[in-house]
Formats: C-alpha cells, sequence, structure tokens
C-alpha cells in the first residue's frame, strides 16, 4: 500500500508541487499585512507560553537537567507540537475546503491532505530556524545529535499525515469530527509533557503519558536539539517510528475505503 502511494506521488509530484503553492498563498491572499501573519501568529503564541510558564508562573526544570534554560525546553516542544496540530486542524477540513475541487475535477484527494500537510511542514521549518538562532543566543551548541532531527520530523510528519488522511475523510459524513479533533487536541496538548517535564508526574502514573506517540516525538526532537548527556532512547525511536508506519497504513486504508462517496456527499 505505500509502495503504491509512492509510486502514484512521483507521477503527481507536478500535482502537489502547485496544491502546495496554491495553498500557502491562499492562506494569506487579500490580507493586508500578507505574509507578515505567517510569522507572527505562532510566534505570538510561544511568547505567550513562554511569558505565562517561565515568568508568571516561574516553572523551573530539575536538577536531571543541568540547569537548562526553562524557556528555550519549552519553545523546543511547542515548535513541533504547533506543526503536528496545524497538520490535523487544517487536515481534517481539507477535503471541505476543497469541496468545489473535488466536484469538478478527477483528482486523486489524497494529495489534497499531503499538500496541506507540506504546507504545515514549511512553516515549520521557518520556525525551527528561528529554534537554532535562540539556541545560539542562549549559547547552547548543537551536538552531533542534531542528524537524527530529520528522522523525527520524517516521523512525525508521516504519522500526522496519517491521522489527517483518517480524520479528513470521516469528516465528509460526520461533520462533527472537526469539532471533536479541535476539543481533543487541547487535551492532547495537556497530556502531552510539553509545558512541563514528565519527571513531576508520580512514577505510577507516568505509564499513561509514555504510551503517547506525541511524548516520545516531543521528547526526541529535544534530544536532537538540547545539549545533554542523556544517552539515546532507541527503545521511543523504534515505537515512534512503528506508530509512524502503523497510523499512515490505517489512514490510507480508511481513506481509500471512504474516498468513492466524497463527490456525492459534498
Amino acid at each position: 500500500m505505500i509502495r503504491k502511494l509512492v509510486i502514484s506521488y512521483r507521477s503527481n509530484q507536478y500535482l502537489v508541487k502547485n496544491m502546495l503553492i496554491r495553498d500557502i498563498k491562499q492562506r494569506y491572499v487579500g490580507s493586508m499585512f500578507g505574509l507578515f501573519w505567517f510569522f507572527f501568529q505562532p510566534i505570538m503564541t510561544v511568547l505567550i507560553y513562554t511569558f505565562v510558564f517561565s515568568f508568571v508562573l516561574k516553572a523551573k526544570l530539575g536538577p536531571e537537567f543541568g540547569g537548562m534554560n526553562f524557556s528555550i525546553w519549552l519553545i523546543s516542544g511547542l515548535v513541533p507540537w504547533m506543526f503536528f496540530n496545524e497538520v490535523l486542524v487544517r487536515g481534517t477540513n481539507s477535503l471541505l475546503d476543497n469541496s468545489s475541487l473535488i466536484k469538478k475535477t478527477i483528482v486523486d484527494t489524497r494529495w489534497i491532505i499531503l499538500s496541506n500537510t507540506l504546507s504545515s511542514l514549511f512553516s515549520f521549518l521557518v520556525f525551527l530556524v528561528i529554534v537554532f538562532i535562540l539556541l545560539g543566543v542562549f549559547g547552547i551548541a548543537l551536538s552531533l545529535k542534531v542528524i537524527l532531527l530529520p528522522c523525527y520530523i520524517l516521523m512525525m510528519g508521516i504519522f500526522a499525515f496519517g491521522l489527517a488522511l483518517s480524520l479528513s475523510a470521516l469528516n465528509v459524513y460526520l461533520r462533527d469530527i472537526a469539532q471533536f479533533v479541535s476539543i481533543f487536541l487541547n487535551i492532547w496538548f495537556y497530556l502531552t509533557p510539553i509545558v512541563y517535564p514528565i519527571s513531576i508526574i508520580p512514577e505510577k502514573y507516568r505509564f499513561f503519558l509514555e504510551i503517547n506517540p506525541v511524548y516520545h516525538f516531543i521528547s526526541g526532537f529535544r534530544f536532537a536539539l538540547l545539549s545533554t548527556n542523556e544517552p539515546m532512547n532507541i527503545s521511543s525511536f523504534l515505537y515512534v517510528a512503528f506508530f509512524s508506519i502503523l497510523t499512515l497504513v490505517m489512514g490510507l486504508k480508511i481513506f481509500n475505503r471512504l474516498k468513492d462517496g466524497f463527490a456525492d456527499v459534498l
């Protein structure tokens, strides 16, 4: 199934490229400040969380983090979460947003989801550059662990794309899915140790957080970006790799099962 997807993508690269460019342009067309909002909204989100947790709540990391600045630790977890959140929110609504295209033309609807995912990835990469700049400002040097970063980005992208495939297909038939996703993502955010270290959770409850794949993605990003003496968690890496492939396969199955009725329902 994945092999067929890759072959299909190779024959539709031009379509995906044009849909990606169209998606990025449409997000800001007619806006007075244009691409300014592309940077402003995520930056404000990061600044608000940093202000609340670093300066208002005065959150600090434990000694196991070697005195690392809480703000940079927080930002290194927020940026990948925003990527994941955006892929799911926009992906869930992508078929409805492109209903006229689906009804009027013959198009492989999977590439609509992929173009949204790549658009979100573009945003994420821009902010990743900002994270690298902040690491330099805080005096945190990159280590060889950073070579793992593309692996985590790829796996998180696959994981999010697989979920978006399922949710977008279900949302065509049951429009409440989009509302559910919005609410559940808020819950998921706080069930993932992003704004707090997992060490503050009692040992007997940590299992319920550790079965969350996004926790391992966020931990992987922090491991690759931040200079710590923490050894690589091989089981965590394999866990997210497994979930990425599983979610993609399940997403393709659900999407392929439901796609024939999209044009009629839309």
